[in-house]
């Protein structure tokens, strides 16, 4: 009976969301052994996206705050700041290319956090596909413009957190250009794998803004890295983790979704929570110190 309903809803076809909750409602209502410890899963990942989607809101009005305001008043002084190579005055080109990562970037925060909005899918499908098209168009934007930043040795990290970086930009493009193609496609399945792909990969600077403020407090204050030349033990491995960790949990929600057992998924869903506690803490860390004083103004 739910393979007739699901089957007769996706045969709808018009509709990539309908053909996404049609497969969705399918497993939703599965039963037995193959359903246990999906609602926790569930549950867990929402939990995982409120906090991040809560701390892209505060990150990319900061950015439009810090950045934003300054590129529209042409303080363009202001951006050095806190990053001491964003305005180079010999060096326009490589200012738009800064510009252009930097502000387009509160736009892939925004964008990309709506994205995940089950209500949104399901009752905008048009918003959920033009915002997904701008979502995934910016990050590609974004991403290429931080490889020539990088390249051109305007990167934000020390250049021994470079070498990291730009592969979590490369993976970036690649999931943003796959999730477009598999969504023209119609396999919404796929898409589904890497747009989320692309989701953790993009906010990639985020994990790492908050995963230095949490060490930071924890440590009350800075250890294993040098604030003035942005190197040190510390950014390094920060560094690995802002792609590496969420890809891998991101892998491994996508493997004990689809497994049989229930066992995985209560693991998963108990590092999810963990997780999401780890990046309110963060978020929390980031807006108190760095953030919110610049969107208030102080």
């Amino acid at each position: 009976m739910t393979n007739t309903r699901a089957g007769s809803a996706i045969s709808k076809g018009a509709d990539g969301d309908a053909i996404y909750a049609a497969a969705a409602w399918a497993t939703t209502n599965a039963t037995g052994a193959a359903a246990k410890g999906l609602g926790a899963l569930r549950g867990a990942a929402m939990a995982c996206w409120a906090a991040i989607f809560v701390g892209h809101i505060i990150f990319g009005t900061y950015i439009l705050a810090a950045y934003g305001a300054a590129t529209v008043r042409g303080d363009m002084i202001a951006w050095n700041r806190v990053w001491p190579t964003g305005y180079v005055s010999a060096k326009p080109i490589g200012n738009v290319v800064v510009v252009t990562h930097v502000l387009l970037a509160s736009v892939v925060a925004i964008c990309g956090s709506l994205q995940l909005i089950p209500a949104l899918r399901r009752r905008a499908p048009g918003f959920h596909r033009w915002n997904g098209r701008i979502y995934a168009t910016t990050a590609i934007v974004v991403g290429l413009a931080g490889l020539a930043m990088l390249a051109s040795g305007r990167g934000f990290v020390g250049a021994s957190q470079n070498g990291s970086v730009a592969v979590n930009g490369v993976l970036l493009v690649i999931c943003a250009v796959m999730a477009w193609r598999s969504a023209r496609a119609r396999a919404f399945a796929d898409h589904r794998m890497w747009a989320l792909r692309l989701f953790v990969l993009a906010a990639g600077v985020w994990f790492f803004r908050i995963g230095l403020a949490a060490w930071i407090a924890i440590n009350d204050g800075i250890v294993a890295f040098d604030p003035t030349t942005m190197q040190g033990p510390a950014l390094v491995v920060l560094a690995l983790a802002e792609w590496m960790v969420p890809l891998a949990v991101v892998e491994a929600y996508f493997r004990v979704e689809a497994a049989p057992r229930a066992m995985g998924r209560s693991m998963v869903a108990a590092l999810l929570l963990a997780l999401a506690l780890a990046m309110g803490y963060g978020t929390y860390r980031a807006a108190v110190g760095m953030w919110l004083p610049a969107i208030l103004g102080h």
